[in-house]
C-alpha cells in the first residue's frame, strides 16, 4: 500500500494506511553531536537511540537529539541537517542524517515499486537555493529502500487534504483554491483548479525567521523563544506585558503580509485570470498557534489580491496536513498504477491467445499447401 512522507525542516513527518485508518509517524528533524567514547555505542544502543558514527564523532538524532541537548545543555551540539526548507549546505553530515531519519520513518517498500510521495518545496523567490539537488538526494535514496518516488509540491499537498472549494458559473468546483504551507523554514504557496496546480511560490522565511529575529529583537536565547512561541502565544489575545510575545505578533503579521504581497506581486505577473472567489487553507507548524487564522484574515485586509478570497480556515491538523495530502496523492496514484498494470497484463494475454490462434491456423494452412500470411504484416500493393 502507498506511504508519504513530509520532510520538513524541524520534523519528518510519514502517513499511511493501515486496517483503512490514515497512521502518522513524527520525528524531529535533528541532530545531537558527541564525541565518541568507550561504550558509547553500547549505551545509546540499549537506550534504543537512533544514530550514526563518523569518524571520532556519534550523531543522536530524532527525539532524542533534543532530549540530549536539554540534560547536557550544549545547544551549539543541537543541529539539523535541512534549513530553510532544504539541505542544509552547511553540515556535511546532512545527507547520511537526513537518509537515517527517512529510512527510519519509511522503512523499505512492502513491494518493490510500492509508491511514496515526498515533499518539496517550491525554490524561494528572493533567495539563491538550490531545490533541484535537494529533491534528487530524497529521491535516490527513497529508490533505494524500494520504492516508486513521486515528488509533491508541499502545499500542493495542502489541497489535497483539506480539498478547497472554488465556485464558478456552474456551480462548486472542487479542490481549487490557495493553500499556503507555513513551515519552520519556508512558507509555500499554490493555486489549484481542479488539483492542478496553477502557480507556486516560496519565500525563505517561516517559524524559524521568527524566532530568529525575535531574538535578536529582545535579546534573549533562542530557545527561550521558541518555547514562548508554543507554549504561551496566542495571537489573538497577546499579553502586552510579556516582550517576547509582542515581538512574535509584530513577526508573525510581517511574514503573512510578506507572503501575501510576494503573491499578489508574481501572480500579477504570471497572465493567469481568475474571476471567482477563492477559498485560502493554511496549514504547517508555524500556523498551528492559536489565533492564527484571526491574525491572517487582519492582515489581508491590507494587501489587495488580484482575486476575492470567499474564506480563510485552518486545516484540520495543520502538524499532519501535509503529509495526510501526500497520501491522498500517493494513493490516488497508487490505484492508477495497479488499473493500468491490470489494463497492461490484460493486452498482453489477448495478444499472447491471438499469436497462439494464429499460428494454429498457419499449421493447419500449412498443412493443406497453402501459405499464410501473419495478419500483423501489412501487404503493400501498387494501387
Amino acid at each position: 500500500m502507498a506511504k508519504a512522507i513530509d520532510v520538513g525542516t524541524c520534523f519528518l513527518v510519514g502517513a499511511e494506511l493501515r486496517n483503512g485508518k490514515e497512521v502518522f509517524t513524527r520525528e524531529r528533524d535533528a541532530f545531537f553531536s558527541m564525541p565518541k567514547e568507550d561504550f558509547s555505542e553500547e549505551m545509546l544502543t540499549d537506550a534504543g537511540a537512533k544514530f550514526m558514527h563518523r569518524g571520532d564523532e556519534l550523531f543522536v538524532v530524532g527525539e532524542d537529539a533534543l532530549k540530549y541537548c536539554m540534560l547536557t545543555g550544549k545547544e551549539d551540539s543541537y543541529r539539523r541537517p535541512m534549513a530553510q526548507g532544504i539541505l542544509n549546505p552547511s553540515e556535511t553530515e546532512a545527507i547520511p542524517l537526513l537518509e537515517l531519519l527517512m529510512t527510519g520513518i519509511l522503512g523499505e517498500a512492502t513491494e518493490k515499486g510500492e509508491i511514496v510521495a515526498a515533499t518539496v518545496p517550491a525554490a524561494a523567490l528572493e533567495k539563491d537555493m538550490d531545490v533541484t539537488f535537494h529533491k534528487i538526494v530524497i529521491e535516490r535514496h527513497l529508490k533505494k529502500l524500494g520504492y516508486d518516488v513521486r515528488i509533491l509540491n508541499e502545499a500542493l499537498a495542502l489541497i489535497f487534504a483539506e480539498n478547497p472549494q472554488g465556485r464558478d458559473e456552474r456551480g462548486p468546483v472542487p479542490f481549487t483554491g490557495i493553500a499556503i504551507s507555513f513551515g519552520a523554514g519556508m512558507t509555500n504557496l499554490v493555486v489549484a483548479y481542479r488539483a492542478k496546480k496553477l502557480f507556486e511560490i516560496s519565500v525563505a522565511r517561516g517559524g524559524d525567521w521568527i524566532d530568529q529575529h525575535v531574538s535578536r529583537a529582545r535579546n534573549v536565547p533562542f530557545g527561550k523563544v521558541t518555547h514562548t512561541k508554543e507554549k504561551k502565544l496566542d495571537l489573538s489575545n497577546v499579553d502586552m506585558r510579556d516582550s517576547i510575545q509582542v515581538a512574535l505578533d509584530i513577526y508573525y503579521e510581517d511574514l503573512i503580509e510578506f507572503t501575501l504581497e510576494k503573491f499578489a506581486e508574481h501572480f500579477k505577473n504570471s497572465n493567469s485570470v481568475i474571476d471567482y472567489p477563492m477559498e485560502i487553507v493554511v496549514g504547517g507548524g508555524t500556523a498551528s498557534v492559536p489565533g492564527f487564522v484571526q491574525k491572517f484574515e487582519e492582515t489581508l485586509k491590507n494587501v489587495e489580491l488580484p482575486m476575492e478570497i470567499s474564506r480563510v480556515r485552518l486545516a484540520r491538523d495543520p502538524l499532519h496536513a501535509v503529509a495526510r495530502g501526500s497520501l491522498v496523492a500517493a494513493v490516488s496514484m497508487e490505484k492508477k498504477k495497479k488499473k493500468e498494470e491490470a489494463e497492461r497484463k490484460k493486452r498482453e494475454e489477448e495478444e499472447r491467445r491471438r499469436r497462439e490462434e494464429e499460428a494454429a491456423r498457419f499449421a493447419v494452412e500449412e498443412e493443406a499447401g497453402s501459405p499464410v500470411i501473419p495478419e500483423d504484416i501489412e501487404i503493400e500493393t501498387e494501387i
